[in-house]
């Protein structure tokens, strides 16, 4: 990182003739838009492609703060603002676990979409996407009124609350069985296109052949038999939507979600003697060494934060069977070895993955968080495949990784509660978001130093919102 800095040193004097690192020349770049630009520009260099926007916004909210407060002075330390968010934004597990949308402004209303189904005779809302069928007609099945008389005249239609006016009756008219008051037979009559139908039909009690049409216009439906051993028949029927006048009907409605920024902070003092003596004997840079440990304090904070909150809506707000359990010690009656056992983890996973996907109908969990001694699991799995850095991704506090060929991305984190898996699915589109993270201000230093004693204070703004807790699933991890 120290590399990459100087770096974005270097190319921003080449380009602007202002040097990033002399004091003072923070109040140039940031109030000249050309350079303030090439100076995020250098400081994004390698930079995951799909993390450039939300750092480019995080990286225009903090020049607006910094703006904001140079008015008389510019806090020399606030220098380092640009390369701590950096630092450390790209590093947050918060960001990889759920959807990330950075605010440009304290408090800010986002629209969210919600389709709702209402089908013809039915006073049931249905949520899309629903497990409901809602774009077929009306069926009409044995258990429902399908069953007529022999002989007799039924009108079909009539049985669906509706009228030939409205609807007739799909060429897929079947009738499914025939009683003779006694015994019951299981058959497949179909009407011929014209609706005209004739079958034999052997009782104990006699034989008979069952006659009749079915009118697809009208829904009438005319039924006889040659001997009168038959009494009754029960069938199927769907209404057609070809006239569009009781076709299912989709309401949108915007759902409108309210993110407020939240605060975190840490202030430290120190003497200047202790800043003195610190460089002169061992060469360290206090400034700098207070900026990276409590700016990485507040991202593991943060993540903590978020990753306690994911784990209680699955627990508490999630539909049942949104937790699982998986115990990492073999049964005494496995005698294949413990590595062998701990295979065992996957089907567990997958039902708990295959959960989400039921109750949320957008997609299985694709993502897993877990702590580093639960995460030993994971890498005695056969196709375990370990994707992250150190340089990258260690440092502060995750690793990522993925098993069962690329199913699930795994990631490891400190800020993860020992014996709980966190299974979450992270879509790419927004409005299928399960929670949001909305940085803000990741990290400005604040407020600037008074009097003779240095100090120095890292405030840090977001704002996060649960949507779907059917999104998300627990595996409980026991010895």
């Amino acid at each position: 990182m120290k590399e990459l800095l100087l770096e974005a040193y270097k190319t921003t004097k080449k380009m602007t003739g202002i040097d990033p690192s002399k004091p003072g020349t923070i109040r140039q770049i940031i109030a000249d838009d050309n350079a303030f630009d090439v100076y995020v520009k250098s400081l994004m260099e390698g930079l995951d492609p799909k993390l450039a926007p939300g750092f480019r916004i995080l990286a225009d909210n903090t020049r607006r703060i910094l703006l904001e407060g140079s008015m008389y002075s510019l806090n020399p330390y606030e220098t380092l603002a640009l390369p701590l968010l950096r630092v450390f934004y790209p590093k947050t597990v918060a960001k990889e676990l759920v959807t990330v949308i950075p605010m440009d402004k304290p408090e800010i209303i986002r629209g969210f979409v919600r389709a709702t189904f209402n089908k013809f005779c039915d006073t049931a809302d249905y949520s899309a996407p629903s497990n409901t069928d809602i774009s077929q007609g009306p069926q009409i099945t044995t258990t429902t009124g399908g069953t007529a008389n022999v002989p007799s005249q039924t009108d079909i239609l009539a049985i669906a609350g509706l009228t030939s006016d409205t609807a007739h009756i799909e060429k897929v008219f079947q009738i499914v069985s025939v009683t003779d008051g006694v015994e019951t037979l299981t058959t497949a009559i179909d009407p011929t296109v014209d609706g005209e139908f004739s079958a034999a039909v052997t009782f104990a009690s006699g034989d008979d052949v069952i006659t009749g049409r079915i009118n697809y216009l009208t829904g009438i439906l005319d039924i006889a038999c040659v001997t009168g051993v038959a009494t009754a028949i029960g069938f199927t029927a769907s209404v057609s939507l070809e006239e569009n006048t009781i076709n299912p009907r989709v309401t949108f409605n915007i759902d409108k979600l309210r993110l407020v920024a939240k605060d975190r902070q840490i202030s430290t003092e120190w003497s200047v003697q202790f800043e003195q003596d610190i460089k002169a004997l061992f060469n360290v840079n206090t400034q700098a060494e207070l900026v990276s440990v409590i700016g990485q304090q507040i991202v593991l904070d943060i993540d903590r934060e978020i990753v306690a909150s994911l784990i209680y809506a699955a627990e508490n707000l999630a539909s049942a069977g949104h937790t699982g359990t998986f115990s990492r010690t073999p049964p005494v009656s496995f005698t294949w070895g413990p590595k062998q056992w701990l295979e065992n983890i996957t089907p567990v996973m997958n039902t708990l993955s295959a959960q989400v996907y039921a109750d949320t109908n957008i997609a299985a969990a694709n993502t897993v968080a877990c702590n580093p001694l639960d995460a030993a699991i994971f890498e005695s799995l056969q196709d375990y495949k370990y994707n992250g850095s150190s340089s990258e991704d260690g440092d502060v506090g995750y690793e990522s990784a993925t098993v069962s060929h690329g199913k699930w991305k795994v990631l490891v984190s400190n800020v993860v509660t020992q014996g709980k898996a966190l299974l979450i699915y992270k879509p790419v589109e927004e409005l299928k978001a399960v929670y949001i993270f909305a940085p803000y201000v990741p990290a400005v230093l604040t407020p600037y130093p008074l009097g003779n004693k240095p100090s120095l204070t890292i405030l840090s703004r977001y704002g996060q919102q649960l949507i779907r807790p059917n999104g998300i699933a627990v595996l409980n991890i026991t010895a």
